[in-house]
């Protein structure tokens, strides 16, 4: 009888201790950006800035996402800026605050298609650890008349300091991937 109690008691224990957690740190919920708000600005004078939108309210699968085609001149180097919202309520929340408060866990890069479409891209803003960010850069398009993509990528997480990755070469950045947008361009 004493072993059963015994055994009883053992077996109860075993079962507490597997039941009992311990205590975590919360992961902060990731930011979710349903839109992207791409800004450019001609370099000469007058200085003529236009604003193109990428939208996906619903997120990933249901409707489809809303995209401008991105209309400028060839031959031009732009400045570009971008504001990243959550527009699921009203006022939206700015993802572009919390990504430039965890700045040294993000990246933004850039890529063209075809590869000269857009050439020189430059970072204009840093993180807090003096690597690109990437929300504010700059590009020249490509001097005749084409259409193709510009694909903006933010990662989560990216090694900034893996090869390249400082020099706007996603390859080595490994990371998350926050959010990625092909807004289709026609350069005149």
């Amino acid at each position: 009888m004493k072993n059963k109690i015994s055994f009883l008691l053992l077996l109860f224990s075993l079962l507490f201790a597997r039941c009992h957690k311990d205590p975590k740190t919360p992961i902060p919920e990731q930011e979710l950006i349903t839109t992207l708000k791409l800004t450019l600005t001609d370099t000469s004078l007058p200085y003529p800035s236009q604003t193109f939108i990428f939208r996906d309210i619903d997120g990933d699968g249901g409707a489809d996402p809303t995209i401008d085609s991105v209309i400028i001149a060839g031959g031009k180097t732009y400045n570009a800026s971008l504001l990243l919202l959550d527009e699921r309520n009203f006022p939206a929340d700015t993802s572009t605050n919390e990504i430039k408060g965890l700045n040294t866990l993000h990246q933004f890069f850039y890529q063209s298609d075809p590869a000269d479409l857009f050439t020189n891209f430059t970072y204009t803003d840093l993180d807090d650890n003096g690597k690109p960010l990437g929300n504010l850069f700059s590009f020249r398009t490509k001097s005749s008349s084409d259409s193709g993509k510009l694909i903006i990528i933010l990662r989560h997480e990216p090694d900034k300091n893996a090869s390249n990755v400082s020099a706007n070469d996603i390859t080595n950045a490994g990371g998350e991937t926050d959010i990625e947008v092909h807004f289709p361009v026609r350069l005149y």
